[in-house]
């Protein structure tokens, strides 16, 4: 079963196949605004078969333990989705760690949405997930989000050139971490 969490005004949730429908909605609301910052996509990524079979995918993944993808709803209007923040990328042994990704609707843009939703999923990776290390990868000039890892506890440790293939370009990153300090 999907697992769900919350924090002071949202809903951090898996969702299955059966909520493509508002996943697909806030895709297509958000298309422009994430533009600069997203890969390229193929032509169908937000046709609803689409969105169905990669929530399947990631309930999928979530349940091996490889990662946690999560969709923000007030709790106002949980059929809402406002965005998505992910515990990617997740690797055990040793390293306990993952990436954490991020994106928001650009009508809930600027009301500390993010920020809250980060942090909930920094409780979870550390808590429930018991891991040691998160770690975010943000493009230079997207000051929002550098803001959002820097509220969150996160600290700059570095810089990636070329780290990710964005938009048909390798694009540096600022690479960010944070340590669950109640596990050293």
């Amino acid at each position: 079963m999907p697992g769900a969490w919350e924090t002071n005004r949202l809903l951090l949730r898996e969702l299955g196949p059966e909520h493509a429908a508002p996943v697909r909605a806030y895709g297509l609301r958000s298309l422009e605004y994430h533009f600069p910052w997203d890969p390229t996509r193929p032509a169908d990524y937000w046709q609803l078969p689409v969105v169905a079979e990669r929530l399947r995918g990631q309930i999928e993944e979530g349940r091996r333990g490889m990662s946690l993808c999560l969709f923000l709803s007030p709790k106002t209007d949980p059929g809402v989705v406002i965005g998505a923040v992910n515990t990617r990328n997740i690797i055990r042994g040793a390293l306990q760690s993952a990436h954490v990704g991020y994106a928001l609707a650009p009508d809930a843009v600027g009301q500390g949405f993010m920020t809250e939703a980060v942090r909930g999923v920094v409780g979870i990776a550390f808590g429930e997930l018991g891991l040691h290390r998160l770690e975010i990868n943000v493009m230079p000039h997207n000051e929002r989000s550098l803001g959002v890892a820097e509220r969150a506890g996160f600290s700059r440790e570095g810089y990636s050139p070329r780290y990710l293939r964005i938009n048909g370009r390798w694009e540096d990153h600022v690479r960010y971490a944070r340590i669950n300090e109640a596990a050293l």
